[in-house]
Order: structure tokens, then C-alpha cells, then sequence
């Protein structure tokens, strides 16, 4: 536990030594998990992820179903068929399921992709919020609660409501305009 937080504050206090000569280095914090569950924008975001995630739930839930049934059918008859039939029909089912396993797949990186074009924008407009206080402040960095990298900070440093305030500002209202 203590390898990477003290290699990292280690790292963080050489990178800032020689700026400590003569001048005051700026810090902030903020917290990404308060900025996105609170902001607009990514609520946005998040509803067509979760809009998207459901019709790919509904094609699996739908695949899974039908052969769960083959395969329970499968189950009853086989005591009755011939040693081919029997075979055949394994086959079909093990066919069926690599078919499944496939478009499953194909699904979780369809919604990877998705998730990544639905979420880029947001995250470079809310980079661009971080990095405009982060000039405007004469900050030296800003850094993320939300990575566990901080252990304790002061709370004044917190900027995620400027964060929230100026996205929210830059945000079209309902009807379109700003």
C-alpha cells in the first residue's frame, strides 16, 4: 500500500521542487464522480448509454431464451431419439450457443464503442471547463479525488462546484439556447 501513494507523492514533490523556489505552487481538486453524477450533461449521456444497453439486454435475454428452450426440449426428447438424431441435435445446440457467445460479444463492444461516442464530448467538455479554471486560477495542476491518489486535502482547494457552475452555464437551456 505504501509502494505506489508514497512513489507517487515522491514523484509529485520532485516534479513541483523546483517551482517551490520563490513562488507558492496552486493545487484544486475535484471530485469526477460529483461532476458527473451531477451534471446535465452527462445525465444526458447516461440515459442514452442506459437507453442503448437495454435493446442490447432485450436481443441477449432473447437469444438466451430461445436456447435455453432447444436445450430444455433437447433435454426431454433425447431419451427417445436415435444415436444421430441425438448427435445432430447437440451439434445444433453447441452451434446455437457459439452463436450466442458470439453476438454477445459483438454486443459488448458495440456498446464499448457506444459508450465512448456518447461520453467523448462530455468528458472533452468537461476537461475544457477543468483546464480554463486551471489558467484562470494560476493553478499548477488539478487533481481528481476520484483516483484515490489524494489522502487528504483541503476543502477551500475543492473546485468541483465551479466546475459544475460553469458547465451548467455553458449547457443549452431545454429549449436549445444558451
Amino acid at each position: 500500500m505504501r509502494g505506489p501513494l508514497f512513489g507517487f507523492t515522491l514523484l509529485l514533490a520532485t516534479a513541483l521542487a523546483p517551482s517551490l523556489h520563490g513562488q507558492t505552487v496552486k493545487i484544486g481538486w475535484i471530485d469526477s464522480n460529483s461532476v458527473l453524477s451531477q451534471y446535465s450533461g452527462a445525465q444526458e449521456a447516461r440515459q442514452q448509454m442506459e437507453q442503448s444497453l437495454a435493446s442490447y439486454q432485450a436481443e441477449i435475454e432473447q437469444m438466451n431464451n430461445d436456447f435455453q428452450s432447444a436445450m430444455a426440449s433437447f433435454q426431454q426428447q433425447q431419451a427417445t431419439m436415435t444415436a444421430e438424431a441425438r448427435q445432430n441435435r447437440q451439434e445444433e445446440l453447441q452451434s446455437q450457443q457459439r452463436v450466442l457467445q458470439q453476438r454477445v460479444a459483438e454486443l459488448e463492444q458495440q456498446a464499448s464503442t457506444r459508450q465512448a461516442e456518447v461520453f467523448q464530448p462530455v468528458m472533452t467538455e468537461i476537461n475544457a471547463v477543468i483546464e480554463t479554471i486551471r489558467v484562470e486560477g494560476n493553478y499548477a495542476m488539478i487533481l481528481d479525488v476520484a483516483s484515490q491518489a489524494i489522502l487528504s486535502a483541503d476543502p477551500a482547494l475543492d473546485l468541483t462546484q465551479e466546475v459544475l457552475r460553469r458547465l451548467q452555464e455553458a449547457a443549452p437551456d431545454s429549449d436549445g439556447s444558451r
